[in-house]
């Protein structure tokens, strides 16, 4: 092959090399985007995630637990409090939650979509709108937010406002009956209804009053047992959605598809020959028929019958072994009393081929002779 040849070649394995690297880098940006950065996921570190709101009620004492599939609220350690972003029940679903409210429980369901909350009462809006802040606090019914100066909540990009019933209590008001908080009773327990999740997202948890709002909410006391529900949990017998895939921590998924790029790599560089085959030396083949010869006249040179011997009880000790079901490593003593109680063999005989020393060919053909008188009676009965 010319030298041209060779230099074309090697020039277009640089070029593959280079654009199997690029591919690597595209596939990081894209694996590294978007990854555990669902909306309102409670693991999620990402501006709309709510993880700082798991770690606030845990640094408050609550006992915290994030279910992305539908809790046994019938447990001996049943939630306190159960906080419900994407409200996605099946009819089952719903009828254990009710009775678990109705039995002293808290819910708290940030989606105006839920059939937990009360009719919307207009538009979107921010809380910004319903000012003056003297009258917003002035008209909070909540007793949880009594510390609280509600004029201060300042949800990310606003929520929503509720038509409050007659007896419900409602916080952050427009003067009449509409609210973007509303709580009310069902029951022993509570339904809080709140306008939106964006005083809950991680980038609007520090704005305001919204940490102190969401505490007095998920976590009033220390000890309170609090289950988030995951917002891609699904209806359906308490199933959740995620699959196997999603249950692979995100390092390891990325550090799987770094492994598999930079085999690619490696295997197509490797696949490029830069030169002409080159024949390699192969060894000298040996027939079958002479090989068995060479060892055969090589083990009649040694001249040690008790060599052989040892192969011939070896190889007994596996046959008996193998047919009375006991282990290969057990002493040429059991074996024979074995042997002896389940077959007509006799013991002596058995213990003399398994243990009797050979010293010349005379022996080692009686040894042999044993033995196979052994093997047909073993065969015979089991």
């Amino acid at each position: 092959m010319s030298p041209s040849g060779v230099g074309s070649r090697a020039a277009a394995g640089w070029a593959l090399a280079a654009g199997a690297v690029a591919l690597t880098v595209v596939a990081l940006v894209v694996i590294g985007r978007g990854v555990g950065d669902r909306p309102l996921d409670p693991t999620s570190d990402a501006r709309l995630g709510t993880s700082a709101m798991v770690a606030l009620a845990d640094d408050l004492g609550a006992d915290v637990r994030i279910d992305d599939r539908f809790p046994d609220l019938d447990a001996a350690d049943a939630p306190d409090v159960v906080v419900l972003f994407s409200d996605r029940l099946d009819t089952s679903q719903r009828t254990q939650l009710d009775g678990w409210i109705d039995d002293g429980g808290r819910l708290v369901v940030t989606d105006p979509g839920s059939e937990y909350t009360p009719p919307l009462s207009g538009d979107f809006l921010t809380v910004d709108d319903l000012d003056p802040a003297a009258r917003l606090r002035d008209d909070c019914q909540i007793s949880a937010f009594d510390d609280i100066d509600v004029s201060g909540v300042d949800p990310r990009n606003g929520g929503v406002l509720y038509d409050a019933g007659s007896g419900d209590d409602v916080c952050i008001t427009d003067g009449l009956r509409s609210a973007y908080v509303v709580a009310t009773d069902q029951g022993d327990g509570t339904v809080v209804s709140v306008g939106g999740s964006g005083m809950f997202v991680n980038a609007a948890l520090a704005e305001g009053e919204n940490a102190a709002v969401v505490a007095a909410l998920v976590a009033p006391t220390a000890g309170t047992r609090l289950v988030v529900l995951a917002p891609e949990a699904l209806a359906g017998g308490g199933s959740g959605s995620r699959t196997l895939g999603d249950l692979v921590p995100t390092g390891v998924t990325r550090g799987l598809v770094q492994l598999c790029i930079a085999f690619l790599v490696y295997a197509v560089w490797r696949s490029r020959r830069l030169g002409r085959p080159v024949p390699e030396p192969q060894p000298s083949a040996i027939a079958g028929s002479e090989l068995v010869a060479a060892t055969g006249t090589l083990l009649d040179r040694t001249r040690s019958p008790g060599h052989a011997a040892d192969l011939l009880r070896n190889d007994l000790r596996h046959f008996l072994a193998d047919h009375l079901g006991v282990p290969p490593t057990a002493t040429p003593a059991v074996l024979a009393q074995v042997a002896s109680e389940r077959t007509p063999a006799d013991h002596d005989a058995l213990l003399w081929a398994l243990t009797a020393p050979v010293t010349d060919d005379d022996g080692l053909v009686a040894l042999a002779s044993t033995i196979d008188r052994i093997r047909l009676e073993v065969l015979a009965h089991v």
